[in-house]
């Protein structure tokens, strides 16, 4: 296991849905558990959009406003990570806010380097996540006069990328190994590249248990979504374990056979399905906070088209039955996955880890679905307060109020 850990990812510029995912991502990322927050704000956001000094940005929205403008025209947009274990990460001194703003700038330019952006060209944001078991920082960064969509990157930039990040955090580390071993100092450049690998190899034997630790906790996050999440921050051990017996009780009375759907299931088992979906939102604050900002989200939309109080609690109820319905998909796809398994290997045995693992994963996936909603009904939001607001022409207005009149907003 490395050192550091750095991943690096984005989205196909030529898909429909990357510009409202790339801005999602950006207020995943900023508003998250586990995110340090700016001074006196509600996010940690922070970055470069024109030369001069990193700054804090008033809003995560401007900046997510940017990137989904620049994603409409084929911008790239790289989602990077990068991880230390907690104790290297307080041996680099990166143990508050400005010294990890400090180190990304300090080393963004690697980033860009090995993908092809010029300096003058860059444009970046990030956010540190002191999450118990790896801190990390989340980057995006971009291209602001690309011309050529890239929709590929070779796996070995990552990886290049990882290792002159290590020769740059680490040289002072290296060189006192290289000295150890009676190397030359002035061959210490040369040396640098290949003895990165050997470099590794020396620090995973003499920390043997920080390295195993932080390859579990950096297991949890995904390859898709870039720290999309372990629970660390949301929902402790004890709180996962409650739901553990509710996911699998369900899971014994669910159809064996035919399509796995709310509708179609016994009334009863909706019943069940329905007070667990509600324990999940009780017990886990987090999801419940979730579904009344999409429910709080929904209501500021509907209160653009009338502002009738019965009309917007109306809203209000329809978006937290659009909320618990995402919930119960979510549930029945991770229902669908172990009964798959229960058919795969015959009479399948759950172990506790095992029963552990599929409630974790599910609760994780209906954190990032919720996310994505919420935010994305917040762009709906100011998409639509921007156009009857005045920005645009009367008949623009008509044609913008004709596409999104079927919506549900209006009385």
């Amino acid at each position: 296991m490395s050192i550091l850990i750095y991943k690096q990812r984005h989205r196909h510029p030529n898909q429909k849905k990357t510009p409202k995912c790339n801005y999602a991502h950006i207020g995943y990322i900023a508003t998250r558990p586990g995110a340090v927050k700016n001074e006196g704000m509600r996010h940690g956001l922070f970055g470069k959009l024109e030369p001069g000094e990193v700054r804090e940005f008033s809003t995560w929205q401007e900046a997510a406003r940017l990137v989904r403008g620049l994603s409409y025209r084929r911008v790239n947009m790289y989602r990077g990570i990068i991880s230390f274990s907690p104790e290297t990460a307080a041996e680099l001194g990166l143990t508050d806010h400005k010294a990890w703003e400090d180190y990304m700038e300090r080393h963004i330019l690697t980033l860009a380097k090995y993908n092809g952006i010029r300096v003058q060209n860059l444009q970046w944001v990030a956010a540190h996540h002191n999450e118990r078991g790896h801190p990390h920082i989340h980057v995006v960064f971009w291209d602001k006069n690309q011309r050529t969509m890239v929709p590929f990157v070779h796996p070995s930039i990552p990886d290049k990328i990882r290792r002159q990040l290590i020769r740059d955090t680490f040289a002072e580390k290296i060189q006192a190994y290289c000295e150890a071993k009676q190397r030359a100092r002035e061959q210490l450049t040369a040396a640098a590249v290949d003895l990165v690998d050997e470099f590794e190899q020396y620090m995973e034997r003499l920390h043997p248990s920080e390295y195993k630790r932080l390859r579990e906790t950096f297991g949890h996050i995904t390859d898709d979504e870039l720290g999309a999440a372990s629970l660390d921050g949301v929902l402790s051990a004890d709180g996962l374990a409650r739901f553990i017996p509710g996911l699998f009780a369900l899971k014994e009375k669910m159809p064996k056979k035919g399509r796995l759907a709310y509708k179609l299931l016994p009334e009863e088992v909706k019943a069940e399905l329905d007070a667990f979906i509600s324990s999940l939102k009780t017990d886990c604050k987090y999801i419940g906070d979730l579904v009344n900002e999409y429910a709080d989200a929904k209501c500021q939309l509907s209160m653009l088209y009338d502002a009738d109080p019965a009309h917007v609690e109306e809203q209000r109820q329809k978006g937290i039955a659009e909320a618990d319905k995402l919930i119960a998909n979510k549930v029945l796809e991770a229902i669908h996955t172990m009964l798959r398994k229960d058919r795969e290997t015959g009479s399948f045995e759950y172990a506790e880890a095992r029963k552990a693992y599929y409630t974790e994963r599910l609760i994780c996936e209906i954190l990032m679905a919720l996310e994505q909603n919420a935010v994305s009904m917040g762009m709906e939001y100011d998409d639509c307060q921007k156009a009857m607001g005045g920005d645009l022409s009367k008949a623009a207005k008509k044609e913008w109020y004709l596409r999104h009149k079927d919506r549900g907003m209006e009385p």
